[in-house]
């Protein structure tokens, strides 16, 4: 029983299996096998180089085996492990805390363990449970699997391929050859990017993080795409797509289907956004009107009709003939919501690419 920093426990080599229960933090000497922790104070314990097991209180532990096989129970309590050997066991029951592993080798996280970070600089992998799992890289390559839960995945700074598996991941990316590989059907994902970057199948959300400016483009789904603060071009493609630039002197550009683009409110910048001939609808938000205003720039149509509704501006296709009762009755191509106002005064200031006739 040890409850003092200046206890000494001296034990020869082959003289038995010889347990410690320590009420203080405690590193085991030689030729000592097995630590137990007592009291509740959150206190560590360590290990040598015997194959050890070291068991935790009901307070929150770090548990370090050291070289050997070593057993590592944290019981109650939110616990750290530290695991440097493949045969190092990780028992936690269920409903013990949030439990956290630091590994230097390859380690797949054991039954009611949530979180797991990869250390020292080794090409090494980490693998997830059922649980929602946080699970990072060290600055090699890394293989990063999430398997079920809602798992949040960042590889570091190597080239890294990161794996969710079922349930609504967010994945983090700070390296352009950064891998993302996601199945059909296995829940709603987020990417958080600080490098330019186009999701790749069977991912739906991308944020683009940090200042510097970067650009994001999404894929043939309902994609939700957001800028940072610096001036980002925003591509939805496929799919009935969100676009937020957020402030900076954005490009906004929601390809195929019905998009909403909102432009960053009071970003005092000049945002534009491109439409092509078969976008879809679209419908713009915070689109400032005027000199020094935001740019609506079309290509493949020649005519355009453009006609208030209340506090928003309808931009249909129009026949390039003014007054007749055909006005305003063409195909919509974009609603400027919340901005009125367009007058002939507005053409190559504001709109840009064709003939437009103003009512």
């Amino acid at each position: 029983m040890v409850d003092n920093v200046g206890d000494i426990i001296a034990e020869s080599l082959n003289s038995g299996i010889d347990t410690v229960e320590s009420s203080i933090t405690w590193t085991l000497k030689t030729n000592l096998e097995n630590l137990t922790l007592t009291g509740t104070t959150s206190i560590n314990g360590t290990g040598n180089t015997l194959n050890n097991t070291l068991i935790g209180n009901t307070g929150n532990n770090t548990l370090n085996g050291g070289a050997g096989a070593d057993t590592l129970i944290g019981g109650i309590g939110n616990d750290s492990y530290y695991v440097d050997n493949v045969a190092d066991t990780i028992i936690e029951n269920i409903n013990e805390g949030t439990d956290s592993v630091s590994s230097t080798i390859s380690y797949t996280l054991t039954a009611n363990v949530e979180n797991l970070t990869l250390t020292r600089i080794d090409a090494i992998n980490g693998t997830g449970n059922s649980l929602n799992n946080s699970i990072a890289g060290n600055i090699a390559a890394n293989i990063l699997t999430g398997g079920a839960g809602n798992d949040i995945l960042n590889g570091g700074a190597g080239a890294d391929t990161l794996i969710g598996g079922i349930g609504n991941d967010s994945y983090y990316v700070d390296n352009v050859a950064d891998t993302i590989i996601e199945n059909i059907n296995e829940g709603i994902d987020n990417v958080f990017s600080g490098v330019t970057y186009t999701l790749t199948t069977n991912l739906e959300n991308l944020n683009l993080t940090g200042i510097n400016a970067i650009n994001g483009t999404g894929n043939s789904l309902n994609n939700s795409i957001t800028g940072n603060i610096a001036a980002n071009i925003l591509t939805g493609g496929d799919g009935n797509d969100y676009l937020n630039g957020v402030t900076g002197a954005d490009t906004l550009i929601g390809g195929i289907g019905n998009d909403s683009l909102y432009l960053g409110l009071n970003d005092n910048v000049v945002d534009n956004v491109n439409y092509a001939f078969g976008d879809g609808t679209d419908t713009i938000y915070q689109f400032v009107r005027g000199v020094g205003g935001d740019k609506l720039n079309f290509t493949g149509i020649a005519n355009f009709d453009v006609r208030t509704l209340g506090t928003s501006t309808l931009v249909r296709v129009g026949d390039g003939i003014g007054g007749n009762t055909g006005f305003g009755t063409g195909q919509l191509l974009v609603t400027l919501s919340g901005t009125s106002g367009f007058t002939s005064a507005n053409a190559n200031i504001n709109l840009f690419g064709g003939n437009f006739l103003f009512n």
